[in-house]
């Protein structure tokens, strides 16, 4: 287990590094720099993490809507308070 987590946190961090550099230094190299080649376009530094924002969005609220319709507490009818003290509610 520590071991796979270890590996995912090297993975993140290696992602991070090298999503940084494309972020930052891609706009500042001239294109007949070697480097140059291993970054995509710029327009996919945008896409990509809207990409993953909207899926962690639609995660989290898929997730929560089951919660919500398959959840006892929200589904049975809420019972009075006074009833369970056998309370007559005054008629105006």
């Amino acid at each position: 287990m520590k071991v796979g987590g270890i590996i995912l946190l090297v993975a993140i961090i290696c992602a991070y590094i090298y999503y940084c550099c494309w972020l930052l230094l891609k706009p500042f190299l001239p294109e007949e720099h070697q480097s140059y080649n291993y970054f995509p376009d710029l327009k996919y530094v945008y896409y990509i993490p809207s990409i993953f924002l909207f899926a962690i969005l639609v995660t989290c609220m898929g997730v929560l809507g089951y919660i919500l319709i398959n959840s006892e507490k929200f589904s049975k009818p809420i019972e009075k308070p006074w009833i369970k003290y056998n309370y007559e509610h005054p008629k105006f």
